[in-house]
């Protein structure tokens, strides 16, 4: 199988004719895509017919007896070759050179004795992009496909070949699909015997899972079984449940990064136990007296090992609602896990957690609805309906009193609460000196940091507010800028007849420096002060290093570390400024230079929302 830098892409797809589902459209993915919608939506259809395009588990497939929309039942009758899935799949560097070193058309040449050799026709030049496009209907296996494959010097059928060959495998992951329990191996090799050893599909999912555990530890039921009827089979199976345990607990460490486990798979006579040891502890604990939360992650690690191979890539994940047992931390080190595995992986997941919404990564989220008793998806952040909204609103921290509030107001997205306090407090400072504050028609909504601010961006403009967001002029804001454009975000709210402004502070503000945060309202010599103060040390202006940027966090920050080997708290400091701020009542009192800065970069936000 060809694994290239990331790996064959699952780029869109689409699914029809399939329980609640009549038409999905086609759904973009990304190498993370979650799925955010209420129950019973259809996001299990959703996951359940992607999945049997390429299963990892063979066999899975449709029926047309169980499948079939039940509001249309009167086309069943003509289900068999009607599509449920298509999707495209865009190859890599290596994944292109791989199919075409395959499936290129080659011309035989007789030569002069009569020998016949393969040489190759034209050699084009290889395409930098190419996609294979894989269908599946009733009764029918998938198809493969790369448009104008012959014009490319293809093989239609290599292409079909290769494809089917080195797509990547679909993992199904559920919940409440591993309790843990005891297994009698007898009767699991008898239930397995009669759906047959080729329908694996057809088992529990409890019984799948108890499979793939003996195939990665390469174990044969059969001849475990076998070897349990002797004792001298009884002796050589206990080395081979040893080796499974150890490979286990290490596949499972490469992805549990909250702390060390072992386990101990445990065979006496035909009855198969797991326990699960936390190292801290040192006791065992038969797996099925681990939380929910833990016995998914077991699942989760287990079934993904085995599908990749052990190798952890090349592979599509579809989890159905992870982390929903896991507590806080859990959840956020899951989303880490997630972040590492994209690299080599495509990962859909479904949520209705809050927690689980990366509030950086906003194009990453497609609301699921029900209309009319049938799925329907939104691309990005809003929806009419309440319970995906509820979702959002609360990753966001709003509560539907706040979001109508803000939905009547002029809303400037800050990149946090501290820049609107200093925002407030200037403004007010200006405003009693008869200088340009804030307008009382802009409300200032914090973001927890610049890389969150595209997720508020886009909830604003998906309900039509009228907004717009204030950045750092630093590689953190340049970067939420560059996100916001790259989601078409302003040309969306154009083309809707309503505006949203990006606004950099260095730029409206005038502060002439390369780097602009909100702490540079303020000359270099105060924000040193309050940090100062704030760890009772002695930073001199000239021990600021010059390191090509010009903010004073990060030049105060570098002389921290290194020389008190301290981290910058932007709060502690900011306890000392607000200190400074009980004495500030008139312009007078503001540092020098602060009160033209902000007096200008108030003025270019009214100006933005047209309020001068």
């Amino acid at each position: 199988m060809v694994h290239g830098e990331g790996g064959m892409r699952l780029s869109k797809f689409k699914i029809t004719n399939y329980r609640n589902i009549l038409d999905s459209g086609w759904i973009t993915t990304t190498n993370i895509t979650a799925f955010v919608g209420q129950n019973e939506a259809g996001k299990s259809n959703l996951f359940e017919a992607l999945y049997c395009l390429n299963p990892y588990v063979n066999g899975a497939t449709y029926d047309d007896a169980e499948d079939w929309p039940v509001d249309d039942w009167k086309g069943r009758k003509d289900a068999k070759g009607k599509r449920v899935c298509e999707a495209y799949f865009a190859l890599s560097e290596e994944d292109i050179m791989s199919l075409f070193s395959f499936a290129r058309i080659r011309d035989e040449v007789s030569e002069g004795d009569g020998a016949v050799v393969d040489e190759e026709a034209d050699t084009p030049e290889l395409p930098h992009t190419l996609s294979i496009f894989a269908w599946k209907s009733y009764g029918f296996k998938t198809e493969f496909s790369i448009k104008d494959a012959h014009d490319l010097g293809l093989d239609v059928q290599k292409v079909s070949d290769w494809a089917q060959s080195n797509l990547p495998k679909f993992v199904l992951i559920q919940d409440y699909n591993f309790s843990g329990a005891q297994v009698e191996l007898d009767q699991l090799k008898s239930r397995w015997d009669k759906v047959g050893r080729d329908n694996r599909h057809l088992l529990s999912t409890e019984d799948q899972t108890i499979l793939i555990v003996l195939d990665l530890a390469q174990i044969d039921i059969d001849d475990f079984v076998e070897k349990g009827t002797t004792a001298d089979g009884r002796t050589i199976r206990q080395f081979d449940k040893r080796a499974a345990s150890a490979y286990l607990t290490q596949q499972f460490q490469r992805l549990w990064t909250q702390k060390k486990v072992k386990f101990d798979i445990d065979i006496d006579g035909p009855t198969l136990n797991i326990f699960a040891e936390d190292e801290a502890i040192g006791f065992p604990v038969r797996l099925y007296r681990r939380s929910t939360g833990f016995r998914w992650y077991v699942s989760f690690a287990w079934k993904f090992t085995h599908a990749s191979d052990g190798e952890f890539e090349n592979c599509i994940l579809l989890l159905e609602e992870p982390g929903v047992h896991l507590h806080y931390s859990g959840q956020r080190d899951l989303l880490r896990v997630f972040e590492g595995l994209s690299e080599n992986n495509t990962i859909l997941y479904t949520t209705h957690l809050a927690s689980m919404v990366d509030q950086a990564n906003p194009e990453r989220v497609r609301i699921v609805e029900s209309r009319d008793n049938h799925l329907a998806i939104n691309h990005g952040v809003v929806s009419t309906q309440a319970a995906p909204m509820a979702v959002i609103e609360a990753s966001l921290g709003l509560t539907s009193d706040l979001s109508g509030m803000l939905g009547n107001r002029k809303v400037l997205i800050v990149e946090g609460g501290t820049d609107a306090l200093i925002l407030n407090k200037l403004s007010g400072i200006l405003r009693d000196g008869s200088k340009t504050g804030l307008s009382d028609q802009v409300y200032l909504w914090p973001a927890a940091t610049s890389t969150k601010a595209p997720m508020y961006a886009a909830f604003a403009i998906g309900q039509r507010w009228d907004a717009g967001v204030l950045l750092d002029s630093d590689e953190a804001g340049l970067a939420a800028k560059k996100k916001i454009s790259e989601m078409n975000l302003k040309e969306l709210a154009a083309g809707e007849g309503y505006e949203f402004r990006v606004l950099m502070l260095g730029t409206a503000s005038g502060i002439k420096k390369t780097d602009v945060a909100i702490e540079d309202l303020f000359p270099d010599d105060f924000f040193r002060e309050c940090v100062n103060r704030a760890y009772g040390i002695a930073i001199r202006n000239e021990d600021l290093p010059i390191d090509g940027s010009t903010l004073i966090s990060k030049r105060v920050e570098t002389v921290l570390k290194e020389r008190h080997g301290k981290d910058l708290d932007k709060k502690r400091v900011l306890s000392e400024m607000l200190k400074e701020f009980d004495g500030w009542a008139k312009l007078s009192d503001l540092p020098k230079g602060t009160a033209a800065s902000a007096e200008k970069l108030f003025q270019a936000i009214n100006a933005a929302f047209m309020l001068n």
